[in-house]
């Protein structure tokens, strides 16, 4: 409460002093006033001051200011966003949390929390969802359930991300830079028009740099990464109501494999058993964050990824869309993981796996200057997931599965056997879907919004495991087990328009995620035992301000949310196989409760500064589990003091920027604070993964004249090496496990880029 308290005291010293600022700087301010923002977070393009929701959104021209390499540097962008890199395999599997919602494993049959939409199409897993920061017309952030017109897995907020489509004038744009770590990033497209309907665009990038770790095992440098892009797209216009738009990206993505760290705790057994000892809970085995210890090489890890998006609009009249989009995303990715981050061969994996989703949508939309707009559509998705996976379990002796040699007296033990566990996993999801959002406007000042959607889910999981005869009847890849929910999510807004510069709204929104099967387990129950949808249900109130003749924007949102039937992803003790499984439980019910602050302002002829600011309160409401110390089984014991994981209290983003004329253009330097509070990472809140308060400090100087832009930028100046990611294996409330591992935090990153557009 204490902590609490003091964030809120700090809160309101802040957002007095901004109030200061601009009352004595705006009162000398030359005119001008902030551009308008144009969003399209209820798919249809609307005047950001006009959505009664929380949107952020990144224009076009603020993209070329960034430095954005992929979607976790869009963290600063929102309050309440925790973005990160796993780094626990190819294609950068992301860890999206919004408002303390989110979920950070690596397995597919995981469905996100948070959804990442690209052109319309909704990416279904996090492997693949940190989409590069390439070819962007612009980035939406939509916080809270957004499930009436974006539907499933999007239960904490959407990232909407739209690509440049192609132009009507012959021209393109070449980017080169360099940093250090050996960075090179090459970046170009060219629009051609040919004559006045038809128009053809092609991208492309190249993007390699050196690994930023030391591996003290091997003596070698790790933690390379190759990446290539290649998108051609074409939009026809046969005439002035149709319009035809198709891209094709092809992603590859070579790198070495994961790198993770041993932090293993004397009560551990990776520790206790092996020797094999982090020297305190903030520093790895390795004995610094950017040293790993791995004794599997490097350059085998690769993530190939498709993408085709085709959209037709047709305005069929006047103020009526009709829209039709359809989305194919596939992947295929292979690695050798080691996992157990000790010089030993403890825990390593090979993981080849394959993922395919399709999905059509067909909308209609009503806009025009009578009193009822409205949204009304239909949706169908299909996905698919096999995952081949090889365990090499070293460990085994020291629960049983085997006998090793006794090691002399005070020497740790080592494996003197390494056990190889096949097991396949094939997952299927079937999902159809309606919905309904229209705002009916019964006054110049009053807006009523309802909508609907209703889905239905299908899936089913299949298993190839010998060391489950039972799935020879029923969960094997020909008989899988199956399993269907369906579920309504309502939405209700009112909004008040008390003057033209002045909004004010209170929302009422439910999202849910999908249930499913767990993906790794090791026993027949656990495969066989499918969880439930989670729902969240979302109240808040908002306004919408612009002041002083637009030199002002203020936008703040308050919420409350609901959140039951808690999917709570937990690696617990197994008896056979790896000796550890994966499992989902429908645990917990949570609240939480917060207050979002969006400003920018422009204080005086040059300047313009942007300020977030995040509070946050999360709690269990209920949570408790099977006690494992006492024979009855029903006997359980309350665990709802935990944290939620990636939860902070504050964050916070204060980013000034001050532009000038300069040698016949235009000088401008931007910096930027990130603040993020201490969080937990970990399921039961282990002291080896509580983060600290990150503090995150990112720098530009640029220059252009004309076309031409050269930019020195950093990032991370301040070399934050927070963790990015910990788990706790085989962990249960009275025991604290084999082990754990952490990521960490890309370090300090610095170059210089040159811009040339034509």
């Amino acid at each position: 409460m204490r902590k609490q308290s003091v964030n809120l005291q700090w809160a309101a010293t802040a957002t007095m002093m901004l109030a200061g600022l601009t009352a004595a700087d705006l009162a000398i301010a030359q005119q001008s006033s902030l551009e308008e923002v144009v969003v399209t977070a209820r798919k249809r393009e609307e005047n950001l001051q006009d959505v009664g929701a929380a949107v952020i959104a990144v224009s076009a021209q603020e993209l070329d200011r960034r430095f954005d390499k992929d979607l976790q540097d869009f963290a600063n962008a929102a309050p309440n966003v925790i973005i990160d890199d796993l780094q626990q395999g190819p294609g950068s599997p992301a860890a999206i949390s919004i408002r303390g919602v989110g979920t950070t494993d690596v397995e597919k049959n995981f469905d996100p929390t948070a959804g990442v939409v690209v052109d319309g199409v909704f990416i279904g897993v996090n492997s693949g969802a940190m989409v590069k920061a390439l070819d962007l017309q612009s980035v939406e952030i939509l916080r809270g359930p957004q499930g009436t017109l974006f539907g499933r897995n999007s239960i904490a907020g959407v990232v909407n991300i739209t690509r440049q489509k192609p132009g009507s004038e012959l021209g393109g744009r070449i980017l080169a830079g360099y940093g250090n770590y050996n960075e090179k990033r090459l970046e170009a497209y060219v629009n051609v028009p040919v004559g006045n309907q038809l128009s053809f665009k092609l991208a492309s990038a190249i993007n390699d740099r050196d690994g930023y770790f030391d591996n003290l095992t091997l003596g070698t440098e790790t933690g390379q990464q190759d990446f290539f892009s290649i998108s051609p797209s074409v939009v026809w216009r046969p005439t002035e109501n149709l319009e035809f738009y198709y891209r094709y990206d092809r992603n590859e993505q070579d790198q070495d494999s994961n790198t993770v760290q041993n932090i293993a705790q004397p009560d551990q057994l990776f520790c206790f058993y092996y020797g094999q000892c982090a020297p305190s809970l903030t520093t790895p085995q390795s004995g610094d964050r950017y040293d790993v210890l791995q004794d599997e090489p490097g350059r085998n890890a690769f993530f190939n990824s498709d993408m085709h998006v085709f959209n037709a609009r047709w305005d069929v009249a006047p103020g009526y869309r009709l829209d039709y989009l359809f989305g194919d995303f596939e992947t295929n990715e292979g690695v050798t993981q080691d996992w157990d981050g000790t010089p030993l061969t403890l825990y390593h994996t090979d993981r080849p796996a394959t993922y395919g989703q399709f999905s059509h949508e067909l909308r209609l939309t009503h806009v025009t200057d009578s009193p009822l707009s409205y949204t009304v559509g239909a949706y169908y998705w299909k996905s698919n997931y096999r995952i081949d996976l090889l365990s090499y379990i070293g460990f085994g002796d020291a629960i049983g599965f085997w006998t090793c040699p006794a090691p002399p007296p005070g020497e740790p033990h080592e494996p003197c056997f390494v056990l190889s566990v096949p097991q396949t996993v094939a997952q299927h999801t079937e999902s159809y879907a309606g919905f309904l959002e229209a705002d009916y406007q019964f006054s110049d000042a009053w807006t009523l919004t309802l909508g609907g959607r209703y889905t239905k889910d299908k899936k089913d999981s299949g298993l190839i495991d010998p060391q489950m005869p039972q799935l020879a009847t029923e969960g094997s890849l020909s008989n899988p087990f199956k399993k269907k929910w369906s579920e309504f999510t309502p939405k209700a807004s009112l909004r008040y328009r008390y003057s033209p510069d002045l909004m004010v709204f209170g929302l009422y929104s439910k999202g849910f995620r999908a249930g499913g099967f767990s993906g790794r387990p090791n026993s027949y129950e656990a495969a066989s035992t499918p969880y439930d949808p989670e729902t969240v249900d979302n109240y808040e109130v908002g306004i919408k301000s612009e002041w002083l003749d637009n030199r002002l924007r203020l936008n703040a949102s308050a919420y409350l949310m609901k959140y039951k039937d808690k999917q709570e992803e937990q690696s617990v003790p197994a008896t056979q196989g790896t000796g550890q499984q994966t499992i989902v439980f429908n645990a917990s019910t949570a609240e939480i409760k917060g207050l979002e602050i969006d400003l920018l302002m422009m204080p005086a002829s040059g300047w313009t500064l942007a300020f977030t600011l995040g509070l946050l309160d999360s709690e269990y409401t209920k949570f408790t589990e099977l006690d494992t110390t006492t024979p009855d089984p029903d006997d359980v014991v309350d665990i709802s003091y935990l944290k939620l994981r990636r939860a902070p209290e504050l964050t916070a983003t204060v980013t000034p920027s001050y532009e000038w004329p300069a040698l016949g253009g235009q000088m401008w330097v931007q910096a930027s604070w990130h603040y993020i509070d201490d969080l937990e990472l970990t399921f039961y809140n282990s002291p080896q993964g509580h983060n600290p308060s990150q503090n995150i400090v990112d720098a530009s100087i640029n220059y252009q004249r004309d076309n031409t832009m050269i930019s020195l930028w950093g990032l991370n100046l301040t070399e934050e090496d927070s963790w990015s990611q910990a788990y706790d294996v085989g962990t249960s409330r009275t025991f604290a496990g084999l082990w754990t591992y952490t990521t960490t935090r890309p370090p300090r990153t610095y170059g210089l880029r040159v811009m040339q557009k034509f």
